[in-house]
């Protein structure tokens, strides 16, 4: 079996956050990684994903 690339691919895989939540704080106005954080639970865990949500925010 073959596995499917995923439409909405987990940014934060630690929190699990998907690609969708990241744009939506965004389009709802969050800009920093702070604010992000609170809003979603991404880049609680070990930190992978910082670089792909900061180029997100962007």
């Amino acid at each position: 079996m073959t596995s499917c690339p995923t439409e909405d691919p987990l940014i934060c895989l630690c929190a699990r956050v998907p690609e969708s939540a990241v744009l939506s704080a965004k389009t709802a106005g969050i800009r920093d990684i702070p604010s992000l954080r609170e809003a979603t639970g991404a880049n609680t865990g070990c930190g992978d994903c910082l670089t792909d949500l900061e180029e997100l925010l962007a």
